[in-house]
Order: C-alpha cells, then sequence, then structure tokens
C-alpha cells in the first residue's frame, strides 16, 4: 500500500533572500545610472532612444506586476514550481553576470558621448536583461519544473506578460483622454450627435458646450464627461474579481475592466441625451430635479448587473462547469440562499433608484416600492421560514436601544418634514404612512439583513472561519457597506456592527433581523407620533 506524498513547500528564506537579492541589483542599477553618473540621455541621443528606454522598463515593473497578479489566483501551481526556489548556481551565475553586463556601460557614459557608444550600450543591456531575467527564472526553479508549469499555465502568463508590456504603452497613448476637457469635448460631441438623430432640433454651441433648444438646455460641463463613472466601475469590477476570483477565468476576466469603462462611458453619453429628451418634452422639473440627479446611479446599477451576468454565464470569464458525474446539484433558483440575499436588495435599491430617477417627487411613490418589495420577498417566503425564527431577548432589547439612540440624536422636524406634504391628502396620505410604517418597520430589516449580515458577512466570514483577521474584515466592510446607505453614516456604521456581532453570535440571521425590526419600528413609531419623517 503506497500513500500519495504530501505536495511540497517552498521554503520561505531562499525566496526571500532570492527576492532581496533581485531588489539589491534593481536598486544598484537604478541610482547608479540616475545619481552617480553625469550624463543626460536626451543631450547625447535620439529622444526616441531616450523615450523608448524609459517606457521599456515601466513596461517590465508592469509585466512583473501582472505575472504577480496571476501567480496570486493560481497559489498551489505557485507553490509546486517554487518547491527548490534558492540561490542556486545554476541561476546564480547567470543573474550576476546579466547584472555586470547592465553595469559594463558605465565608464562610456559621459557628457558628449554622443551616439558612438550607443550600439555597445544597448547591446550590453539587452544580454543583462536577458541573463538577469534566466539566472532569476532558474532560481525560482529548474528547467524541468518549469516545462511542467508552462505546459499547464503558460497560456495565462503569456498573456499576462503581453497585457503588462502593452499596458504603459497604451496608457501612454490613450492619455489625452483622460482629461477631463477631452473627455467632455467627446460627450458634448456624442450628445449632439445622438439627439440630432433622433430627430431635435438643437443648438449646440461647442465652446461653452451648452446644447438645448428654446426653453430647455444644459451644459455638458467637465464633470459629465464620465470619469467618475469610469472610475466606479474600475473600483466595482477590482472589488468583484477579487470576492468571485476562484469562479473566473483569469487573465480573461481583466476584460471586464476596458468592457466596463467603455460601457460606463457610452451610459453616460446617453443618460444626458435622455435628460434632454424629458426637457425638450415639457418636463424640465424632472429633468433636472429627478432624472440629472439618480439616472447616473440607475444606469451604474445596471452596468454592475450587466457585469455579474456576463462574468458568470459567459464562458470566457466562468470558469467551466466539472463533468456531469462530479458536479453538485444546484438548488431551485428561488431556494437558492445567495440568490435569496441579493435579488430583494437589488429589487430594493432598483426601486429607489427608478422612483428618484423618474419621479420629481419620489417619496410620493413609495407605496409602489412596498408592492415591488413585498412581492420579491413572496418570492422567497420558503427559504425566509426555514431561517429557525426565535424572539431573543438580548436582540431585542439591542435593537429597542439602538432605534430610541438614533430618534434621539436625528434631526430636529421642520418645515416640510413629510415627504409627502403638500402632494398627497386624506386617504392617499393615509395609504402613504401606512406604507412608509410597514417598508421601514418589516421589510426593509429584512431585505437589508439578508443581504448585509446573510450574504455579505457570510462570504467574507463564512461558518468555521478561524482567523479573527477575517472575521474583523467581514464585520467592517458588511458595516461600512450598510453605512453608505444612509445619510447618518457613523450612527448607521455602529448600528450594523451590532447588528453583524448578534448575527455571529449565534450564527443565526434571525437575531439581526429581530434587533433590525426592533429599531426601525421604534424610529418609525417617533416618526409617526412627532412628525419628524426625515428620522427615516
Amino acid at each position: 500500500m503506497t500513500t500519495e506524498s504530501p505536495p511540497l513547500r517552498p521554503a520561505v528564506a531562499p525566496l526571500l533572500a532570492l527576492v532581496g537579492l533581485l531588489a539589491a541589483e534593481l536598486a544598484v542599477i537604478g541610482v547608479t545610472y540616475k545619481h552617480l553618473i553625469r550624463f543626460t540621455c536626451l543631450e547625447n541621443w535620439p529622444a526616441a532612444v531616450c523615450g523608448g528606454a524609459s517606457t521599456f522598463m515601466v513596461s517590465v515593473y508592469a509585466m512583473a506586476a501582472a505575472l504577480a497578479l496571476v501567480a496570486l489566483l493560481i497559489p498551489e501551481a505557485v507553490r509546486q514550481l517554487a518547491a527548490e526556489a534558492g540561490l542556486r548556481r545554476a541561476g546564480l551565475l547567470p543573474n550576476l553576470a546579466g547584472f555586470a553586463a547592465m553595469m559594463a556601460p558605465l565608464p562610456l557614459l559621459a557628457e558628449g558621448a554622443g551616439t558612438a557608444v550607443l550600439p555597445v550600450v544597448l547591446a550590453c543591456w539587452g544580454m543583462g536583461i536577458l541573463l538577469g531575467a534566466t539566472g532569476a527564472l532558474l532560481m525560482v526553479a529548474p528547467l524541468a519544473r518549469w516545462r511542467v508549469f508552462l505546459a499547464a499555465q503558460g497560456g495565462r502568463f503569456a498573456l499576462a506578460a503581453v497585457a503588462g508590456l502593452l499596458a504603459p504603452i497604451l496608457a501612454m497613448q490613450v492619455r489625452p483622454l483622460w482629461r477631463l476637457e477631452t473627455m467632455a469635448d467627446l460627450t458634448f460631441s456624442a450628445v449632439a450627435g445622438l439627439i440630432r438623430l433622433l430627430g431635435y432640433e438643437v443648438a449646440a454651441d461647442p465652446v461653452a458646450k451648452t446644447i438645448g433648444a428654446a426653453g430647455f438646455s444644459i451644459s455638458v460641463a467637465p464633470v459629465c464627461s464620465g470619469i467618475e463613472g469610469m472610475g466606479l466601475v474600475a473600483v466595482f469590477v477590482t472589488l468583484f474579481l477579487g470576492l468571485f476570483r476562484h469562479e473566473l477565468r483569469f487573465p480573461a476576466a481583466l476584460l471586464l475592466y476596458p468592457i466596463g469603462i467603455v460601457a460606463s462611458a457610452a451610459l453616460n453619453i446617453l443618460r444626458i441625451t435622455l435628460l434632454l429628451v424629458i426637457g425638450l418634452n415639457g418636463h424640465p422639473g424632472l429633468a433636472v430635479g429627478g432624472f440629472h440627479s439618480h439616472a447616473g446611479w440607475l444606469s451604474f446599477t445596471l452596468l454592475s448587473l450587466g457585469l455579474i451576468l456576463a462574468a458568470r454565464s459567459l464562458a470566457v470569464f466562468a470558469r467551466l462547469p466539472r463533468p456531469a458525474a462530479q458536479a453538485p446539484r444546484l438548488p431551485p433558483f428561488l431556494a437558492d440562499p445567495m440568490v435569496a440575499g441579493i435579488l430583494p436588495f437589488a429589487v430594493f435599491m432598483a426601486s429607489a433608484l427608478l422612483a428618484s430617477t423618474f419621479s420629481a417627487s419620489p417619496e410620493t411613490v413609495y407605496p409602489l416600492r412596498v408592492l415591488a418589495m413585498a412581492g420579491v420577498l413572496a418570492l422567497f417566503l420558503p427559504h425566509l421560514r426555514s431561517l429557525g425564527w426565535r424572539v431573543d431577548p438580548l436582540a431585542l432589547g439591542l435593537g429597542v436601544g439602538i432605534g430610541l439612540l438614533w430618534a434621539l440624536t436625528g434631526p430636529a422636524p421642520g418645515p416640510g418634514s413629510l415627504p409627502a406634504q403638500g402632494t398627497l391628502a386624506g386617504a392617499g396620505l393615509a395609504l402613504w404612512i401606512l406604507s412608509r410604517v410597514i417598508g421601514t418597520a418589516l421589510l426593509v430589516p429584512v431585505i437589508e439583513e439578508l443581504f448585509f449580515r446573510g450574504y455579505l458577512l457570510d462570504r467574507l466570514a463564512p461558518p468555521g472561519s478561524r482567523r479573527p483577521w477575517r472575521v474583523l474584515l467581514a464585520v467592517a466592510v458588511s458595516s461600512a457597506a450598510f453605512a453608505v446607505l444612509h445619510d447618518r453614516w457613523l450612527a448607521a456604521g455602529l448600528a450594523g456592527v451590532a447588528f453583524a456581532l448578534l448575527a455571529l453570535r449565534s450564527r443565526n440571521l434571525t437575531d439581526a433581523i429581530l434587533a433590525h425590526a426592533a429599531a426601525n419600528a421604534v424610529i418609525a413609531g417617533v416618526a409617526l407620533a412627532t412628525g419628524n419623517w426625515g428620522l427615516i
């Protein structure tokens, strides 16, 4: 009977020594060439050579970063590769020879040397890079291990290397696009062309960047260039790739960055065009008061959902499923706890965005939002019944305390504190108040806890997590995300921490739901009694 030998693990000390050696070589080369010799490249060599050398070095660093990113995504393969890493002679000698070749041209570099020494210098640098890199690779692993590794992982590493080398070059080419004025010009031209394509007669001033007709016009300022949306998409994609890295195919998943950024720019152009259409059709108040303020978030939400859908359903991004004989049976869609955590929250957020975008008085349509929330929760009643409901005294008492503190430290009532005041009366106003209380005290706590504590907290710190830092990170991230959803972010963040600790204490989500519902019921009761609806 034979037993499998455990997988080899690289020793830490040899790896640290190797990293230290390479860092020291790069530091010596950089300091020597930049500070210890008197040689001005542009005064001796063509600008193309100087710029090309600088860009090449940046590309090398970018390639190293891209390769490191891919290596982090396949840790087991990298551990197997580097099991024999160290300062072995087979790699150390060529590496040191490469370092010597890089330093060899120093005596030739002096002011006034001109282009006569250029061929020799470039030859030394080329040989030095080749020998140094070859030696470093051989110190990471012998040829036999590299053959096995590249046979399995060579394709993705080759793509990462090419992407890293080209990234700085492409960034230099598109750098003018990232100037706000340039982006605003492009956005203005696209909006003007699209609105005219739709058949509207408008006057467009490219200098002032104003566009419109009699009675309604807009200015496409630099802040309307779409840079903020592109930045948000980049952050979202980064978080998504980090959270779902085990379910995605790399480096193909990195294409979500350019796809998301281009789509964000296109949606920004569409948003401004629709703003014009709404205003030109006799609804300037809705265009400026509602659509302008919230359409950006609506488009960001839709784009984010689209990127998630593409990443999870397209084979180019998602990992291929295992063979049918080994694949676990997935639960039905409406019985999937992950869906139960995400979908109701998505409907909740989408209803808020739609109300703010397409209504000049979004609070007046809150009863419709309550119907949407109740409808989506009804789809998950079997899952909700299975949560193990109970009345926990600690959760109930903590929730009441949070609600009282929120109400006591909230803003004082002011004129027009009832959002629906002036537009609703009688039965319509009574329906609005009833809907607001039901939504605040019953529906919102369930929806938010399903997402923030039932999905996000468990995703970051699954049951059984034994690493304290991971649990602390899960509490911090879920509570911070919860705080962002509220105007009073500090108080909301502290409340989120309390709800998270309740959920972790028993690993029973209903404790957090009960505390959240008790807090919101107290707040709704105070708002109802005092008319201070600004508390909610």
